[in-house]
């Protein structure tokens, strides 16, 4: 049973990884022998012959993210807060888009908060906030309907908006 449940765990994780545009993963019991009734299981995991040190940090968030969204498939429940700074981070746009739409599904399961400098997440948000710095102090305002599309139309296309954003 656990030989067949660890497939169905590296199947998910992987359905979840191709979705973040990454590498399969091969999960495997290490030793089995050692295997109890209590389930003391040791896996390893391996992503295509790399090491996981050479992750980069994008990749390393992008497979935690598949391992939670992995649990809350396999579980169909989930508790308590995610805190997630800049996840998207140095990642192309399908790739945000990717990690928005898996934080998307999570929210069924968890509060998560975001902070994300790009419009691909930010547009997935079920609310959207500003958070504006100055010298002395910073301001947090909730955005509502066209704020929120002025917003993301300035995340698209930088301090001077445009009309192409806005259609």
């Amino acid at each position: 049973a656990r030989m067949q449940n660890l497939k169905t765990l590296e199947d998910f994780l992987n359905d979840y990884l191709k979705n973040l545009y990454m590498k399969n993963v091969s999960l495997e019991l290490v030793d089995t022998s050692k295997i109890t009734s209590l389930g003391k299981d040791e896996i390893k995991l391996s992503i295509n012959a790399a090491n996981l040190k050479n992750l980069s940090s994008g990749e390393l968030n992008r497979l935690r993210l598949a391992f939670i969204a992995t649990e809350c498939r396999i579980l169909n429940s989930g508790t308590g807060i995610i805190f997630l700074d800049e996840i998207d981070a140095n990642l192309s746009g399908k790739e945000a888009m990717s990690i928005a739409n898996v934080l998307n599904e999570l929210s069924a399961f968890y509060q998560i908060f975001a902070i994300s400098h790009l419009p691909q997440l930010s547009s997935k948000a079920h609310n959207h906030f500003l958070v504006e710095k100055n010298a002395s102090c910073s301001t947090v305002k909730k955005l509502k309907d066209k704020e929120r599309i002025k917003e993301l139309a300035r995340m698209i296309s930088g301090e001077t908006i445009t009309d192409e954003p806005l259609s």
